[in-house]
């Protein structure tokens, strides 16, 4: 089996029954869902498979693409474009709901263990160990 494959039956195994679905080309794939999966599979080390995700369904985008390119020339020069508290939430949030989605309980909790070992691979603060969550 290829290290993408292997890469995209973990994801696929790991991931909630909706997500798995819109994967799948079962459910339509949103901008949003783009750009929570992609997050996901990077932030887990599936590099492999964040390329194929992207490849596969970033072309449906284009428009939106084009938009927030619009919007970064507009106001590149008066906004700030580093990640904001707030992105940091979301894509905190997105990690938790991915891990609460694992329905093995020790399951869960090794992907929790992996998780908190890649925020301190990057060097990132992990939400459980603060009050933030």
């Amino acid at each position: 089996m290829r290290p993408r494959d292997i890469e995209r039956f973990a994801f696929l195994f790991l991931c909630g029954e909706r997500d798995r679905a819109i994967l799948l080309g079962k459910e339509k794939m949103t901008f949003s869902d783009l750009d929570r999966l992609t997050y996901v599979t990077d932030f887990l080390g599936l590099n492999l498979y964040n390329l194929e995700i992207w490849n596969e369904y970033s072309g449906q985008f284009g428009e939106q693409f084009r938009q927030l390119e619009l919007l970064y020339d507009e106001t590149c020069s008066i906004v700030s474009w580093e990640l904001t508290e707030a992105d940091e939430h979301l894509h905190e949030r997105w990690l938790q709901e991915f891990c609460i989605q694992v329905l093995d309980k020790e399951i869960r909790k090794q992907l929790e263990q992996i998780i908190k070992q890649q925020y301190q691979e990057k060097g990132m603060v992990d939400p459980t160990e603060t009050d933030i969550v």
